[in-house]
C-alpha cells in the first residue's frame, strides 16, 4: 500500500476503459484534450455549487486563453431530472456548442452524459435511451456529443461509465440513461480538485464507491477481471477514506480515493444490486443524497444477501481491513466507519415515510440493478426490508 500511495503524486495516462489522465494538476491538460477530440466551443456542465469554486473559473479561463469559446450550464439538481437535461440540450444548441466538459460530482457528470446523448434528438424522444427500452438504432454516431469528464468528488465513478442516472419527473423513478455505443472520450482525475470537498461529502461519496465495489463483487456472474478490480478498489479506498475525512488536504489520500472510485465504477460493469435499486428510487422520490442513501441501506442488504455471498465475504472483509475475515467482521467494520462519519441510522432519518413503502416497492422492482442482485427478492420480503430500513437502525 505504501508503494501505491507514493505513486499518487505522479501524473499518468491510462487507456482502460477510456483514456484516463490522472495526477495532481491534471486539470491543466483539459484544453489540450479538448482540442485533441475536436472540441472548440464546449458547454461546461457543472452544478451550481461546484461552478462557484475557483477551479471551475480557472478551468474556463484556461480554455478561453487557448482559444476555446465556453458556455456554462449549472441549473440542475443533485438528482438531475429529464426536464433539467432537456434545458441543457436547449442551451447546448442555442450557444452553438460542439462538445461538453462536465466538471463536478455525479450530478454534473450524469447531466453532461444525458445532454451529450440527447442534444441532437427531438425532446419528445428523450426517454428512448432508457436502458430498459430496446436500444434505438442510431445510424450516425456523430449525433452523439463529444464529452470530457472531470470528477471533483471521489465516489460515483461516473467519469468512466456510459450510463447516466436521470429522474423521470412523471414517475419520480431514477432511470439509467444509456446507449451501448456511447462513452465519454476522456476522464481527468485531478485529486487537487477534491481537496475542498467537505467532510460529509467525503464520507458519503466515498461510501458510495465502497458500495459500488461490494455490490459488483457480490454479483454472481463469473467475471474475474471485474472482481479483481473491485477488491483493488476497496484496498485503496478503505484506508484512505478515514484519512481524507479527517485531513482533507492529504493529497495522497484524495488520490487513492479518486483512483479507487474510478476502479469501483469499472468493476460495476458486471452489475450492481439491491442497495442501488433502493437508493435510486428513494432518491427519485425524496431527492436524498445518493451516497448517503446507499450507506444507510448497505448493512440491511448485506444481511439479506449473506446466504448467497457467504463464500465471498472473507475477501471483502480482508480488502476493507476488517479485524476478522467473516461476516460479523465485515459488518462491524462498516458500522464503526458509520459511527465515525455520523451516518444516519435509518431511512426514516432521511425523511422516508412509511406511507410510501408500497409505492417504493413497486418502483424498486422495476429498477435496472435488481436483476443482478445475488439473491432474488419477492414483493412481500422487499416490503419488510424497506419497512425495517425506515424504522430500525443499521
Amino acid at each position: 500500500m505504501s508503494e501505491i500511495k507514493s505513486n499518487m503524486l505522479e501524473q499518468c495516462l491510462w487507456n482502460f476503459p477510456i483514456p484516463i489522465h490522472y495526477g495532481p494538476g491534471s486539470i491543466k491538460k483539459v484544453p489540450s484534450i479538448a482540442k485533441t477530440v475536436g472540441i472548440k466551443r464546449p458547454l461546461i456542465v457543472s452544478d451550481s455549487e461546484t461552478a462557484k469554486l475557483n477551479f471551475v473559473s480557472s478551468a474556463i479561463k484556461m480554455l478561453i486563453t487557448e482559444g476555446l469559446k465556453c458556455s456554462l450550464f449549472s441549473d440542475f439538481s443533485p438528482n438531475p431530472t429529464d426536464k433539467e437535461c432537456l434545458l441543457g440540450c436547449e442551451i447546448y444548441i442555442r450557444e452553438g456548442c460542439d462538445g461538453i466538459i462536465a466538471i463536478g460530482g455525479g450530478s454534473s457528470l450524469d447531466t453532461g452524459k444525458a445532454i451529450a446523448l440527447s442534444a441532437y434528438r427531438s425532446p419528445d424522444r428523450f426517454w428512448d435511451f432508457d436502458m430498459l427500452n430496446e436500444v434505438p438504432f442510431q445510424t450516425k454516431l456523430d449525433f452523439f456529443v463529444s464529452l470530457i469528464c472531470v470528477p471533483t468528488t471521489t465516489g460515483t465513478g461516473a467519469e468512466v461509465e456510459p450510463g447516466a442516472m436521470v429522474t423521470d419527473t412523471i414517475s419520480n423513478e431514477k432511470k439509467a440513461f444509456y446507449h451501448p455505443e456511447y462513452w465519454p472520450l476522456a476522464a481527468v482525475l485531478d485529486p487537487e480538485l477534491a481537496l475542498t470537498l467537505p467532510k460529509n461529502l467525503t464520507a458519503w461519496t466515498g461510501i458510495d464507491a465502497i458500495v459500488h465495489a461490494i455490490e459488483a463483487y457480490s454479483v454472481p456472474t463469473f467475471h474475474p477481471m471485474c472482481d479483481g478490480i473491485a477488491l483493488q478498489a476497496l484496498e485503496l479506498i478503505c484506508p484512505a477514506i478515514k484519512t481524507a475525512y479527517h485531513n482533507g488536504n492529504d493529497i495522497e489520500a484524495r488520490g487513492a480515493m479518486m483512483v479507487g472510485s474510478c476502479l469501483a465504477a469499472v468493476s460495476f460493469t458486471k452489475g450492481l444490486g439491491l442497495v442501488h435499486s433502493i437508493s435510486h428510487m428513494v432518491g427519485g422520490l425524496y431527492n436524498t443524497p445518493h451516497g448517503l442513501t446507499n450507506a444507510v441501506i448497505l448493512p440491511a442488504v448485506l444481511r439479506y444477501n449473506y446466504p448467497e455471498i457467504e463464500g465471498k465475504v472473507k475477501y471483502l472483509a480482508r480488502a476493507c481491513g476488517a479485524d476478522s475475515e467473516d461476516f460479523q467482521g465485515l459488518i462491524t467494520w462498516i458500522e464503526a466507519l458509520y459511527e465515525e462519519f455520523m451516518i444516519p441510522h435509518s431511512l426514516g432519518e432521511l425523511g422516508v415515510l412509511n406511507k410510501d413503502i408500497d409505492k417504493l416497492v413497486e418502483m424498486i422492482l422495476n429498477d435496472i440493478c435488481l436483476p443482478t442482485n445475488p439473491r432474488p427478492i419477492c414483493k412481500s420480503r422487499l416490503k419488510t426490508l424497506i419497512a425495517d430500513a425506515i424504522n430500525k437502525t443499521w
